[in-house]
């Protein structure tokens, strides 16, 4: 600070700077002053937010979202970024598959919030319901399914709004969306895929001697996690352990369905077992609880075998020598595992029923899903499907 010799002048100044030092006080103060983070109120806006999220990816149109995000640093328009490629592979997706989405709803658990600065972070569970029908459908029939997604997510006010600051999630569509760039490329056409509006299901009495079909669909859709449709308060089985934040719990899952006694029942032996404890949650081996270990045990143990291997558009086109596509041939309780890169087993998933068109849906784990249509979220060019009939 310059100081004059000046009386007046001297006044002047010290005046000047105990009124920029009480405008610094008082911007200071505004800055801290605490956040409204009344749970049921952050719950309502987070399902505004979503809702409207939800009802972009039914339009096709990603107009409305700009509104709901915090664009302004590079957290919010990474986000915004990432919505809108989740809109346009959606659209695309349902285009190939000769779908129309008729409603998606999104509902939210808030596991955990706080503050920081200006900034509400909340951990949360969301429940996504989506309804379907065919377009070829002259009932119009309504198919749905469910996925379950955690959030960890942060809202900031905007002109008196709340809106998104950042949100990251394992999202359901996320391999899919490697097909697209920053700029949104689009994505080649796929066939449209036709299969059989009636299943003939194997149920015989072979089957159930040592899997139970129906009881391993049954489990899983029992202890599918967060998605829409778990009936079981979306929680996991409390039994085992949850490998979700440690390399994912899609295999731990499967391993459930197939080998879980109220599942089923599959003998467990000295390479695929989980050993339960007593004061904790049950830990199993690597085939258990590893997918290239589940798949080659299955496999070697002849408890599985590989109907086909291949990508969307081989096991959607019927042979030379059938009518029938190979992914045709899954029965309930069958699984399908799927390969990023040569050799590399990344997830698995169970067929636990199939839709008006007699499309294959699937529960798994990690991103919890509920009767959802099998390749929903999967790319073709670097992907490969193995479908695997479980033997029992």
């Amino acid at each position: 600070m310059w100081i004059f010799r000046r009386k007046n002048g001297y006044k002047f100044i010290i005046l000047i700077v105990l009124i920029f030092n009480m405008s610094y006080i008082t911007k200071v103060s505004a800055s801290n002053d605490p956040i409204n983070i009344d749970k049921d109120t952050m719950k309502a806006e987070v399902e505004r937010i979503y809702n409207i999220r939800s009802a972009c990816l039914v339009s096709g149109d990603f107009s409305a979202l700009k509104d709901e995000f915090d664009t302004s640093q590079k957290y919010g328009r990474y986000t915004l970024e990432h919505e809108i490629k989740r809109v346009k592979y959606l659209r695309d997706w349902t285009k190939q598959r000769g779908i129309q989405l008729k409603n998606i709803e999104s509902t939210v658990r808030i596991k955990n919030i706080k503050t920081s600065g200006n900034v509400v972070k909340i951990s949360l569970e969301e429940s996504y319901k989506f309804d379907y029908a065919y377009e070829d459908d002259k009932d119009d029939v309504l198919n749905s399914f469910g996925v379950g997604i955690r959030h960890s997510a942060s809202l900031t006010k905007k002109n008196d709004k709340w809106v998104i600051y950042n949100d990251w999630y394992t999202d359901c569509f996320e391999d899919a969306l490697q097909a697209y760039t920053v700029d949104m490329k689009e994505i080649s056409d796929l066939p449209k895929v036709t299969l059989p509006r009636e299943r003939i299901l194997s149920t015989s009495t072979s089957h159930k001697k040592n899997y139970d079909r129906e009881k391993a669909v049954a489990y899983a859709d029992k202890y599918c996690g967060a998605a829409w449709g778990s009936t079981n308060n979306f929680k996991y089985n409390p039994k085992y352990m949850d490998f979700n934040g440690s390399g994912g719990d899609c295999t731990n899952y499967i391993s459930q369905v197939l080998g879980d006694k109220e599942a089923g029942g599959l003998r467990q032996d000295g390479s695929w077992y989980c050993h339960m404890h007593k004061y904790q949650r049950g830990s199993g081996s690597r085939a258990w609880t590893n997918a290239d270990g589940l798949k080659n045990y299955l496999v070697y143990s002849g408890k599985g075998k590989v109907i086909k291997a291949g990508t969307f558009k081989e096991l959607t086109t019927p042979s030379s020598d059938s009518s029938e596509a190979p992914i045709s041939k899954l029965n309930l309780g069958d699984l399908i595992c799927y390969e990023k890169g040569i050799g590399n087993i990344d997830h698995f998933a169970v067929v636990t029923g199939f839709d008006s068109h007699g499309y294959p849906l699937i529960n798994s784990h990690t991103t919890d899903r509920y009767h959802v249509p099998w390749d929903l979220g999967w790319g073709d060019k670097k992907i490969r499907f193995f479908l695997i009939r479980i033997n029992g």
